[in-house]
């Protein structure tokens, strides 16, 4: 595990001070020591920071093949490698370390750009080909790691965070005008979009190649997405249950693979109930690890007992307002783009816990993805567009409406004629304005700005799949989880400088998941994630009905109470950015409806607390 960093710039006149510079900005994703390569003629160098984790002292990057013409930095971890090395060995590949890192150079030299087809990991690495002259750049599948890129007037750079590019003199660090409304709607940009003009993020899946001899020719080479258009072939609940069983233990016994000690982030539900019942299969008594605010419906208590049935050695960490408001600058620092969940600081801290005893923590992410979590969510959505199907029958009988408008007679006209990814991404707004029956904080240009926009960002997220609940499914895995999600497990989790592995995210695991049909993921009525219950419940009894909550936060009684002063300080000063940018009146409006328990919208208010907050720490 690892942070990267790279650049070509021919005019640069102190590469290595520059790339130490991009470096220095990441030494919290490792934190055991650093690896550089220069290229001088190219203008290209490129550089790493190790968490050491797999052959502690062999390991250390750049790694390179036989005769030094492919060589490799890398950030996250290839779980299959050993079994790839054997593979490579057999093809007279010769190695020189125990890493996993060491597959990514022979492999390419095997398959190039096709070579992440055979990987089970999390990655986002950067090939040296000095034989052809280029560089390959590659994110994972799922987009567990980032990987952020920017391509501008006969330069390049990459790296692991955001904050490295802006420190290069020829990347101005200027805000997209139009972020700002998608980022407060959804709570998370999709890519390839970012806050900045001048960078994008890596897509999940995706791979780049990039000239070394024009550094603005990035070309796309391969791109990978998680499809549910196949039929389902594990129709029967049993062969489901026994199929995903042996993924599953096979996945864990994975990501157990580790030179450090390993540890479970435990919450009170199902799926961290999953990887810590098979990795105890696997492992024995693991150490695991929870936070929690002292609220009724907080995670310490499901947790806790988990913990005393499964027999874990269990720490755990009460929290509380002043410890979330004291983090925030923190979070936004180490989240590079503003991403507008406020489990956040709950997984920094709990990070933080865990660095004083392991190294790499696993987690349940991912789960309701692929098997029909959020079931409350999803039954709404689907019976949501249910209705919106039918009233398309009668599209042609009236007339278009618009969003922005609060007339129910016409928010009724503009479901006919809107289109199923529009509706699905309109659905999935978290933010403001809220509830279209009572939209808030935002003008009626601004609303209908973002119903134009959910177009525009399902059009570059959907695709159809076998059914409605697939189509809900691979949306949230191409933008939420992906780019919410997985960038706060990632930037928190690194920001304490700790490996956060995800098994329920293996391919192997996925590919199962997307041979299960829906009913048997969320069956009408619930509950959700039906054939991940019933395949744990060959292993346990106990704790399968505990309801999922996610590092719940008592958000609207602490913006109400506590932190009630420092937000409105911040949000509502004269020189506050969100002011700037939405109606003042209609916001105070808003939040009065927060304070006095009228609205719910603890999580829209966190969200522009945050990009507010994340204003002045991005500053050039």
């Amino acid at each position: 595990m690892c942070g990267i960093a790279g650049f070509i710039d021919r005019s640069e006149p102190d590469a290595g001070a520059t790339l130490r510079r991009m470096l220095g900005l990441i030494a919290h994703r490792g934190p055991d020591g650093e690896g550089t390569h220069f290229e001088p003629a190219h203008g290209f160098a490129m550089g790493m920071r190790r968490l050491s984790i797999i052959d502690l002292e062999g390991g250390w990057q750049p790694i390179w093949n036989e005769d030094e013409t492919v060589g490799v930095v890398f950030n996250g971890e290839i779980y299959n490698y050993i079994e790839l090395r054997r593979e490579l060995e057999a093809k007279g590949h010769r190695f020189r370390t125990h890493s996993d890192t060491e597959v990514l150079v022979h492999l390419y030299e095997e398959l190039g750009e096709r070579m992440t087809s055979r990987l089970r990991g999390m990655f986002a690495f950067c090939i040296l080909d000095k034989s052809h002259r280029w560089l390959l750049l590659a994110r994972d599948h799922f987009g567990q790691k980032p990987l952020y890129i920017s391509a501008h007037r006969g330069r390049f750079a990459f790296a692991s965070e955001l904050k490295c590019l802006l420190t290069l003199p020829w990347i101005h660090g200027t805000l997209r005008p139009d972020a700002f409304l998608t980022y407060t709607a959804w709570l998370s940009l999709p890519a390839p979009l970012t806050h900045f003009e001048e960078v994008s993020k890596v897509e999940p899946g995706q791979v780049l190649r990039v000239p070394l001899d024009d550094p603005g020719g990035v070309r796309e080479v391969a791109n990978w997405r998680y499809d549910l258009t196949a039929p389902p072939d594990l129709a029967e609940i049993g062969q489901a249950t026994e199929s995903l069983d042996a993924a599953l233990a096979e996945s864990v016994r994975l990501h157990l693979r580790a030179d450090v000690p390993v540890g479970v982030l435990l919450s009170s539900g199902l799926d961290s109930r999953t990887v810590v019942t098979y990795a105890q299969e696997l492992q024995g008594a693991m150490q695991t690890f929870t936070v929690g605010f002292g609220a009724a419906d907080s995670e310490l208590q499901g947790a806790a007992e988990t913990a005393r049935e499964i027999g874990s050695k269990h720490h755990a960490l009460e929290l509380n307002a002043a410890d979330f408001a004291s983090s925030i600058a923190r979070i936004a620092h180490l989240l590079d783009e503003p991403v507008g969940d406020p489990a956040c600081f709950a997984v920094l801290r709990v990070c933080e816990l865990a660095r004083g005893h392991v190294k790499v923590l696993l987690s349940g992410e991912g789960s309701d993805e692929l098997f029909g979590g959020y079931e409350g969510r999803h039954a709404g959505m689907l019976a949501t567009m249910e209705r919106t199907r039918t009233l398309r029958r009668f599209g042609a009988l009236l007339p278009a409406g618009a969003f922005a408008s609060t007339s129910r007679w016409q928010r009724f006209c503009a479901r006919t004629h809107g289109t199923t990814p529009a509706e699905i991404a309109r659905l999935r707004i978290e933010g403001l304005p809220g509830d279209v029956t009572a939209p808030r904080g935002m003008s009626s240009a601004q609303i209908a700005e973002i119903e134009r926009r959910s177009e525009a960002h399902a059009g570059s997220v959907f695709t159809a799949q076998r059914d409605v609940l697939s189509e809900l499914l691979c949306f949230d895995i191409r933008w939420q989880l992906a780019e919410s999600l997985l960038q706060k497990a990632d930037k928190m989790s690194m920001g304490a400088s700790i490996e956060l592995r995800t098994p329920l995210l293996d391919r192997e695991v996925a590919a199962v998941a997307a041979r299960i049909p829906s009913a048997l993921k969320l069956p009408p009525g619930g509950p959700g994630k039906l054939v991940l219950r019933k395949t744990l419940a060959r292993k346990i009894s106990e704790g399968l009905g505990r309801p999922k909550k996610g590092f719940p936060i008592p958000l609207n009684e602490w913006l109400a109470g506590p932190l009630r002063e420092q937000v409105e300080a911040d949000l509502f000063s004269a020189g506050s950015a969100i002011c700037s940018q939405l109606d003042r009146r209609l916001l105070r409006i808003a939040w009065d409806d927060l304070v006095a328990g009228r609205w719910d919208g603890g999580r829209a208010f966190f969200s522009l607390w945050l990009y507010e907050t994340w204003r002045h720490t991005v500053r050039k």
